[in-house]
Order: C-alpha cells, then structure tokens, then sequence
C-alpha cells in the first residue's frame, strides 16, 4: 500500500469514527446483543441485520456530504429507530420490551441535531413504541407502567438533551463572536500601527494621509471616510474617501466636525438627521463618529467616519477610532514637528548666507539692492520693499522694490497706514495673513500688484529708534508666514540695520575725508580730483560743444590779524559763517570747496564772467553786512576779496584756469580788498 492509499484509507476511517450515527448504530448493536443474551434469547438472530445496518451507516458516513445534512441526519435517525423496531417485535414476547430503551439514545440524538429531529424522531418512536406494546398477546403486571415511565423519560431527555446542545452551541457561538472580534480587534490595531508608521514615515504629507483613508477602508471596512486638518483659523480637507462631493475647508462653524473642532470631544451620533449642527456631503449617511486630533491641547485636526444605514456606527466604532485618532494625533504632531524642524534648519541655513550677502556692499544703492534680494530669499516671497526713514525730515521713503512696481520707489508712507506703517509706527513685526488694496498705504494703491496679498512688515531698530522697515508679500493665498518666518524677521531686522550702519558710517568716512569739517564745504583733495575729471571731459569735447567754465577765488581779508585780535574761536565763527553763505548763494551743481587756510573757490560750470563776477559780489556784501559778536560784546565784521576768470572754448587747462582767477584775486587785494575783480 503506497503512501496515498494509506493517507486515504486513514482519512476515511477517520470520518467513520467521528460519524455520530455510526457511534449511534455500535451503541444499538452492542445493548441489543446484549440485552437478547441476558434474556436468554436467541441473539444471533440480530447478528446479520446490525452487520447489514452497521455497514448501511458506515457507508453513507463515507459518502454523504462532509459538513451537516438535516434531512439526511432525519433519514439516518429513522434507519436506526426502524432498526430498533425491528427489533422489538421479533418476539411476540414481552421479554424483549427492554430492547424498546434503545429508543432513548435515539432521541436524545436527534435533540442534539435541533428541535425539529427530536420533535419529529419523539413522536416516531413514541408511535413505534406504543404499537409494539399493542401487538403483544399478554400484558403482565407493570408493564404498561414501565412504558409509560419510558415515554415520559423519553420526553423529558429530548427537551433536556435539546437545551443543553442549545446552550452548548450559543456557548459555542459566542466564543467564536468572541473570537473573531479579537481577531478583528487585532487586525485593526494592527492596522492602527500601520496608520502610525506611514505618518511617522512620510509626515503630514497628502500621500501620508491619503495611505491612512486606504486603511480604513480596507481593514475597517468604513464607507466615508475624511481627515481634516487645521490651517489657522480654517480646517482643511486631508484627504477623504466614498464622497462624491466634498466640504473643502470651512472655519468650524458648522457640521458635526466644526463642533468637535471648537470643543475638542470626540463624538458618536447615531442619526445625523436629528443632529442640527449636521452638514451633508452625502444623502446616504445615517451616522456619523468624528474625534478630534490633539495633542497637548494643541487641535491638529479631526478623524470623521460616517456610515450608512446598512452598517450604524456604535460605541464600538467611537471607541476604536478614538485609538485610531490618538495614534494618527501623535503620528501628526511627530511628523509636522519633524517637518517645521526641517524648515528651520533650511532657514537658519538662509540665514547664515544672509549676513554676507547683504555686507558685500557698502555702496547705498547696490546694498538696498542685496538686502531686498537676500530677504525675498531667506523668506521665499514675491515682493520685497525696503523703507528708510529720513534722519533730517522723518520722513519715511521707500529707497527699493523687488518684484512689485518699482515706480514706487521714492513714495512715502505715512505711519500708521497699512501693514509698513504699522510697523514703522509701533515698532514691532506686523504679520498680516491677507492684506487688500484698500487696506494699502494710500500712496501706494495705485500699484501694479494684485488686489490681495499675503504680508508681513518688520521695523529695522538702531536701539530704540525706528530707522526704517521692509514689507514682504507673497501672491500665492494659501502660504501664510509660518510662526518660525515671523520669528526670525527680527533676526534679519538685526542683520539689515546692522548693515544700514555700516552703509551709513562709511558714507560719513568717506564723506569726511572729502570735506572740509569746518565749513563742510568739499577740501582741496576732492577739489583736486573733481576738477580733473571735469577738464579731462571737456577736453575730450569738440571745442565748439565746450560751455564756458567761471571761476571765482574768494580770500579773507586780514584773517590772520583778526585771528590774532579776536582769537581762534571767533576766526572759525567767521569762517562757518563764509562757508554757509557760499552753501545758500550757489547752485547745488557748483563746486565749491575750502581751497586752503582762507581761500576758497568756486567754479561755476557753464557760467560766463559776468554772472561769475555779479555772484561774488552778492556773496562779498553778505559777509560784510554779518556781525560777529566780540570777546568784550563788541560787534566785529569781516570783509572778502574775490578774483573771477572765465575761460572760453580753446582753454581746458585747470591750472591755467585757476592762475587767472588768482590774479584777479591778487589785484582785488591790491586795489584795497573787499571788492571782486574779473581778471
């Protein structure tokens, strides 16, 4: 026999063994053999007839269906009561009334397979029973009673027998309900951990919370299915799924979701048309179970479930999702926590490359310039504007634009107005998710930008002093700045004034060593250098596009006397005063500067000998006509001599140029001072 054969032959035995009218049939056979033969009757005469009915069993145990058949199980029962009956009436003899018990363990078998059987299987043999006893030809003493007790007997095991099985199988049912809700359990907190990798995983991400619908779909079995999360004042959808229309984001005044949103509780409602607060996004939802994603009292966003009427959501379903809206909180926390870290370390990264950025010029221009650029893309914004403050006016002027009209430049802000006014006004970071063109500055509505616009300002501070600010804005709505932007636009506020101080002390170096600190009109070096670079031009020039060039050479008469009666500090007033009048009485396009000691020059571009000698001569009896006050209060006076030179097309020669104004000079001393002399 090979290996097949006697896994075959196994299997069947099996299956006979485990066959409970097979075990049925042995019992019978047995206590019928052995009641005859106590009895003393013929007992071999039942030896064929179990064989035959024994192997009637065993084959339909072989054959019929593996799993239970009630009218099969009925038919098998009836094979063994008409066995039984056969039995009892081989013998016209009363002595063969015990054989009629066997009628017990039928029953009671058929009350094990449901109350049909016994029902149908009690009255059989009941019927078989009383008619057995009916066709015997005497009735000794106590016969009938024994019938009769085994009638009732019989009728008290099958309702017992058939409890007891009832009991047994709900028993048995609930061990299985039992068992497959752990199993359940287990399969969803199994795929609660997986909600919980995929978030840690991926982060907040759409395609992170798009693998936590799949989930819930699939290892739940939920229909509608949404996350929302929190963006500001508004929740967003996540990702959602069985909805064909979509609430997209709303402020948590409405719906089931809105509520939990405001209260943080979770909540089961178990017919949302009775909720008032209700808001459909399906006409076949009937319940509905929404828990609110916190952590540390932070709300993140709600977890919602809702089901049709086919599937009502119970405490059960508020239970698991509150599990289930505990992992996907912290799962969510973890992940943005992760992603703002991110973030910051992007920004300080930025940050580090700002600071050079914006020192790498100390040119006013080319530095307002890179501070504008290096803020767009530390901040990642669409329009930048730099605004600086006025020392001598207060007034505020924006000096540069990126990305935004750049015809603006030069316009001032009021304080107060918009979100740069606010800022240069309270000194402080002014972040203001969306901004309207009528919520601009007024001198700024006309610009070419789009009506609405995410902004935010921040003042640039010299101690406690407002120097300026700078607006960034974004055009894209949905990018507000983030908590950690907004904290660090102190931090380039620091950077930007920082460097505007620079700028600043430079630009005073340079301008010191180029002006005389006296007067504040330019020295002799800067004379020097300008006035070789404006002959140099000119003599590239055909002499027929040279304008004519005046010079004036102003010297104090008897400054050094003065000095010497009146002291040094009324020889400075003098010369402070001298210097203020040149300052007021020339053009801003002249070159005036301190020539040396108390000599002075001018050079008037473009003037002709005349205008330069009628200027001098008003800047001369100015002068006279000032009075200085005395060490004892006695009023003093100063007077000025002057020599103009023109120079006309066929000159360029600087130094020739300044030799004849100097000889005027020289002849206006000569002829007494305090006059002017055209030479």
């Amino acid at each position: 026999m090979d290996v097949s054969s006697q896994s075959a032959w196994r299997h069947g035995w099996n299956r006979i063994a485990a066959d409970p009218h097979v075990v049925l049939a042995v019992a019978i056979v047995f206590a019928a053999l052995v009641i005859e033969w106590v009895a003393g009757a013929d007992a071999m005469g039942l030896v064929l007839p179990s064989a035959v009915y024994l192997t009637i069993q065993m084959v339909l145990a072989l054959r019929g269906p593996a799993g239970r058949s009630a009218v099969l199980d009925t038919a098998r029962l009836l094979i063994a009561l008409g066995v039984v009956f056969w039995m009892s009436l081989r013998s016209d003899d009363l002595a063969a009334m015990p054989l009629s018990c066997l009628y017990l363990l039928i029953v009671a078998l058929a009350a094990v397979f449901g109350t049909r059987q016994a029902i149908v299987l009690g009255a059989a043999a009941m019927s078989a029973f009383l008619y057995s006893g009916s066709m015997a030809s005497a009735m000794l003493p106590g016969v009938l009673h024994r019938g009769v007790a085994l009638a009732v007997t019989m009728i008290v095991l099958a309702i017992g027998t058939r409890r007891t099985v009832a009991s047994l199988e709900r028993a048995v049912a609930h061990a299985r309900a039992a068992s497959a809700g752990q199993r359940r359990r287990a399969t969803q907190m199994a795929a609660v951990e997986a909600v919980g990798r995929a978030l840690t995983a991926k982060g907040p991400t759409q395609a992170a919370l798009e693998d936590v619908m799949d989930l819930l779909v699939a290892h739940f079995g939920y229909r509608f299915a949404s996350i929302y999360t929190v963006d500001g004042p508004l929740m967003r959808l996540g990702a959602q799924r069985g909805y064909d229309e979509v609430i997209e984001s709303f402020d948590g005044s409405i719906g089931v979701v809105g509520r939990v949103m405001r209260t943080g509780k979770p909540e089961l409602v178990l017919d949302v048309s009775m909720d008032p607060d209700y808001a459909s996004a399906n006409a076949d939802v009937r319940s509905e179970v929404s828990i609110p994603l916190a952590v540390d009292g932070t709300m993140l966003g709600v977890l919602n479930i809702e089901s049709g009427a086919d599937a009502q959501l119970d405490d059960g379903d508020l239970d698991t999702m509150t599990v289930v809206g505990d992992r996907v909180a912290v799962a969510l926390a973890l992940g943005r926590e992760r992603q703002a870290l991110q973030e910051r370390a992007a920004l300080f990264g930025r940050l580090a490359r700002f600071g050079s950025a914006i020192n790498a010029s100390l040119e006013p221009v080319t530095a307002y310039e890179s501070i504008i650029g290096s803020v767009a893309d530390v901040l990642e914004v669409d329009i930048t504007t730099l605004i600086l403050r006025d020392a001598g006016t207060g007034e505020d002027r924006i000096v540069a634009i990126r990305g935004g009209d750049e015809r603006y430049v030069g316009v001032s802000i009021q304080p107060g107005e918009g979100s740069a006014g606010r800022a240069l006004a309270e000194g402080t970071v002014v972040s203001q998710d969306l901004i309207h063109r009528d919520e601009f500055p007024e001198t700024l509505r006309g610009a070419r930008v789009p009506d609405q616009l995410v902004t935010a300002s921040f003042p640039l501070l010299r101690g406690d002093m407002v120097i300026g600010a700078v607006t960034v804005n974004r055009l894209d709505l949905t990018r507000r700045f983030t908590a950690i932007e907004v904290e660090s636009m102190s931090l380039l506020a620091s950077h930007i004034a920082l460097a505007l101080n620079n700028i600043e002390l430079h630009a005073q170096m340079a301008d010191a060593a180029i002006r005389d600190p006296l007067t504040g009109l330019w020295n002799r070096r800067h004379l020097d250098v300008s006035l070789a670079r404006m002959f140099a031009a000119r003599a590239r020039l055909d002499p027929d596009l040279r304008h004519p060039v005046a010079v004036i050479m102003f010297d104090l008469d008897h400054f050094g006397l003065f000095n010497k009666l009146h002291g040094h500090i009324k020889g400075d007033a003098v010369l402070r005063a001298f210097g203020s009048i040149l300052t007021r009485r020339l053009r801003s396009s002249d070159l005036v500067a301190r020539f040396g000691g108390e000599e002075f020059l001018a050079v008037l571009d473009g003037a002709s000998l005349d205008e330069a000698q009628h200027v001098a001569d008003e800047i001369r009896r100015e002068l006279e006509g000032v009075a200085f006050q005395g060490m004892e209060g006695e009023q003093l006076h100063a007077t000025v001599s002057a020599g103009c030179a023109s120079l006309g097309p066929n000159v360029s020669s600087l130094e020739t140029l300044v030799e004849v104004a100097d000889v005027g000079l020289q002849m206006a001393k000569r002829g007494g001072r305090n006059q002017v002399v055209a030479a």
